[in-house]
């Protein structure tokens, strides 16, 4: 990690003195090259400061998967599902066949500990802690989105002081004062919409993913503690179904639960 800051500070320090050194005299391509060295470039080697590359590069790993996981609930639902018909029919110790099968991640981990039986006590405390570890990885890389996104208008604006600096040394050559004036301007441009079109949707967008991971790994552990006490798998669907918001037929529409005598009296009772 010491290595890591002292280039990323290094790089800093470069991509400053690149940007003062470079000699900008109109508006077009190497205008804009410089104002984004320094917003990019700065926001960049600001974050790295703070942060592992490891938790940067997972960061963006989140964001990308929160782009892919519209259809989540469903196959989760769809495989402990599977796997509770599975262990009713050739019973729990069948599950060790089907944890190879499985993708890293909450399910595998708890079918390996039906497998290798632990006991429900156990099985909900591992489960509890693997999900709460989960979320404090998502956590950390909202906070670094979050980080980026108010790092990215300083950097802007130390690019527009740095040039505003550069355009009064060459007050007496005006010809010179567009470039930077130029450089200026962009930087804070540049910076703003790095934040507020970039970042913070991101941030959203993660934050919204999370919150649905959050449920998912509610409906997981639902539905690995109801295949250790071998519930049958429709009711199992039913209300695994019922706590993600997926509308289910077994019950029909046009009966409410609500409207009949016995419900109102759990209800009131």
């Amino acid at each position: 990690m010491m290595t890591q800051v002292l280039l990323s500070a290094g790089l800093l320090a470069s991509i400053f003195f690149l940007a003062f050194q470079m000699e900008v005299k109109t508006l077009g391509v190497l205008s804009n090259i410089n104002a984004l060295i320094i917003v990019i470039g700065g926001t960049c080697c600001a974050t790295l400061l703070a942060y592992p590359a490891s938790k940067i590069y997972q960061s963006f790993k989140y964001v990308v998967a929160s782009f892919r996981s519209d259809h989540e609930p469903q196959w989760t639902i769809k495989t402990l599902v599977g796997l509770a018909r599975a262990s009713r029919k050739d019973g729990l110790h069948s599950l060790d066949r089907k944890e190879d099968a499985l993708p890293e991640g909450l399910i595998r981990t708890g079918v390996g500990l039906i497998a290798y039986q632990f006991n429900r006590k156990n099985i909900e405390q591992v489960l509890r802690k693997e999900a709460l570890h989960t979320y404090s990885q998502y956590e950390t890389a909202h906070k670094i989105l979050y980080s980026m996104a108010r790092v990215a208008p300083a950097m802007g604006l130390a690019g527009t002081v740095m040039n505003l600096i550069r355009m009064f040394s060459q007050i007496d050559n005006p010809q010179n004062l567009i470039g930077f004036m130029a450089v200026a301007l962009l930087s804070t441009l540049y910076g703003v919409v790095l934040a507020n079109l970039g970042f913070l949707p991101l941030c959203n967008k993660l934050k919204e993913f999370m919150d649905q991971d959050l449920l998912r790994m509610e409906i997981i552990e639902e539905g690995i503690l109801d295949i250790y006490d071998q519930e049958h798998p429709r009711a199992m669907e039913y209300k695994l179904e019922r706590l993600a918001g997926i509308r289910t037929e077994l019950i029909p529409p046009a009966i409410s639960l609500a409207q009949t005598p016995a419900h109102a009296e759990r209800i009131n009772g």
